[in-house]
């Protein structure tokens, strides 16, 4: 079937109404829904494909690992970085290791900067094809260069591999491949252009980008609208667009936390949804260009049957699951919801039930993708043996300056991860602490735990992450208080200085829960951190404070973040209050 023909047909599926019965309908409703399988079949074989050399290349990792090295140092021996460090006299790991220093993004952004003017062969001998934006945890924008093999790497095993191990776990479970039908898609394009042209953007947008033919047949929103550079209410207009069809099949995000987003949008305002849905039409209230109202308008029809349905499910509540019970086939989802995003996971789950399971996608960052969920529901990545070159630095080693190979790491250990990408990075401190939970084969599987930088230790108590989200799902397990998200606050200004623990909780809290509420968040914390409780105990540290926010309190903070420019699909979760701006934003939302 050809492209023209194709698109003729999606043309006409639009313009026909849930109400009619007639043959013309029926014949093609039926083709588009061969279209769609068709493209999930393929990426379902694509995936399956880049599963099988992942296994095998998982069998011969550490062989994988040193050659690479190898192949990197020759290729770029002759770039300026590797004159500098003389890749071309650079023959083992032991002597990458002695003569190439430990770099972070600083040691690189002179090189970037002309290399975002068009200038070549300073990082790596290959040009970049796009440059990763990156908010980081702290600070401003970086900007990292992706060369195609990197891109590619993306590519396989994001979208694809996920489909790849959706398809694995319902051939293993049901003996049937992964269902085919539309899905809601949280990842937003947003694509400008370097003084030399190349794309820049999150490189969730690179790969959305990747993905642009299926769009029309396997997501809710067109292109048109995905790919739009106007401000308009995306919320609203997802939501409409997906709540119009029955046969969801998947969900896919980034982060949790857009689908989450999503899905909170349509508990608040299901009534408006539902009416716009029976009558047809794009909201004459909300943000939506004229173009854009008028171009989805001649797709869609009035659906009083669809709005009914939806009403009657909604006005229920959703105390329990909603999603299996307006989107029937709704199957599986996909999205981070590990570390930072666990809070986000927790609240998609409930949501969903238990007939829809999750894929945590990965783990990477905009310097490189590291590792990928091997299995439907795994919270552990296998490291992607040819990905790039990994170093790992034992958490509780006295000298940090030492690394290990993935041959030599120790299940259950914590090691800051040290990476060499394919994209001119040379043992590049992400300052991110993983945990090796196993070996696949020869490679390590990883979990990630915390970033270093946001490590609090106000009086020698490292508090980190994973010691405040034990606490916080602890709190929330022992007080049914559910936390839609959480930060901390080193308060340097109390005397003694002490910790500010900010709760954004389901409903509101009334000031006799607050008293019993903090000694239990402060008792959990000693747990997490006995040398934290000791300091409280002996007086160096104040007790803690808890503070409660208002309701979308964290929604409100990302909303800010996108209209300031920040990339809705790179918005990472507040975890530590490290700014002023961020201190005075959360605090001055406390309940009353």
């Amino acid at each position: 079937m050809n492209i023209d023909w194709q698109i003729k047909i999606k043309e006409l599926q639009c313009k026909v109404s849930d109400r009619l019965k007639n043959k013309r309908f029926r014949r093609i409703k039926a083709a588009m829904e061969v279209m769609s399988e068709n493209r999930t079949g393929l990426l379902s074989a694509l995936g399956r494909k880049t599963l099988r050399e992942l296994d095998k290349k998982s069998r011969a990792a550490v062989i994988l690992q040193y050659k690479l090295l190898s192949d990197l140092l020759k290729e770029n021996k002759d770039t300026e970085y590797g004159r500098k460090y003389g890749f071309a006299d650079i023959h083992t790991a032991e002597d990458y290791k002695a003569k190439v220093p430990f770099s972070v993004y600083d040691d690189y952004a002179p090189y970037i900067e002309e290399m975002m003017e068009g200038k070549q062969n300073l990082l790596t001998a290959r040009p970049p094809v796009h440059f990763a934006t990156s908010t980081g945890s702290v600070g401003a924008p970086k900007y990292i260069p992706v060369t195609r093999e990197e891109l590619h790497k993306y590519i396989r095993y994001s979208a694809e591999v996920a489909f790849g191990v959706a398809d694995e776990y319902f051939r293993n479970t049901t003996g049937r491949a992964v269902p085919a039908g539309p899905g809601l898609n949280a990842v937003e394009y947003r694509v400008a252009k370097t003084d030399s042209g190349v794309n820049r953007s999150s490189i969730s947008s690179a790969l959305l980008a990747s993905m642009r033919e299926f769009v029309p047949y396997m997501l809710t929103a067109p292109w048109e609208l995905i790919s739009s550079e106007k401000q308009m209410d995306m919320r609203y207009l997802k939501c409409r667009l997906a709540l119009e069809k029955e046969d969801l099949t998947f969900m896919g995000a980034a982060f949790l936390t857009g689908l989450v987003d999503l899905m909170d949008y349509i508990r608040d305002n299901y009534e408006m949804l539902c009416k716009d849905i029976y009558y047809g039409r794009i909201n004459k209230k909300v943000n939506v260009p004229e173009d854009i109202r008028a171009s989805l308008g001649k797709q869609l029809a009035p659906n009083p049957r669809r709005a009914k349905q939806l009403m009657r499910e909604f006005r229920e509540g959703f105390d329990t699951p909603i999603v299996p019970r307006i989107w029937p086939r709704m199957t599986w989802v996909a999205g981070i919801g590990t570390g930072g995003f666990f809070p986000y996971g927790k609240r998609m789950r409930k949501y969903c039930g238990k007939s829809v399971v999750f894929n945590n996608l990965c783990y990477a960052a905009s310097e490189s993708f590291i590792a990928v969920a091997r299995h439907m529901e795994d919270d552990s990545f296998v490291l992607i043996p040819d990905g790039g070159f990994y170093e790992f630095i034992p958490v509780r080693a006295a000298d940090d300056t030492k690394t290990l190979g993935i041959e030599e790491l120790e299940v259950g250990e914590d090691y800051e991860i040290v990476v060499t990408n394919l994209s001119g990075f040379y043992r590049y401190r992400l300052q991110d602490v993983v945990r090796v939970t196993g070996y696949y084969n020869e490679t390590p599987m990883i979990k990630f735990l915390y970033r270093k930088n946001q490590l609090l230790s106000i009086a020698g108590e490292k508090t980190n992450e994973e010691a405040l989200r034990w606490a916080v799902d602890n709190f929330s397990g022992q007080t049914g208080l559910d936390i839609s998200d959480y930060s901390i606050y080193a308060d340097p200004d109390a005397t003694p200085c002490r910790y500010t623990v900010i709760m954004e909780p389901a409903r509101i809290v009334e000031a006799d829960e607050l008293p019993r509420f903090r000694a239990l968040m402060e008792q959990l914390l000693m747990q997490a951190n006995p040398i934290y409780g000791d300091l409280v105990r002996n007086g160096s540290l104040g007790e803690l404070e808890l503070v409660f926010v208002q309701q979308q309190t964290y929604r409100l903070y990302r909303d800010m973040m996108i209209m300031k420019g920040a990339s809705p699909n790179q918005l990472k979760p507040v975890r530590v209050i490290d700014t002023e701006f961020k201190k005075r934003f959360f605090l001055g939302l406390r309940e009353k």
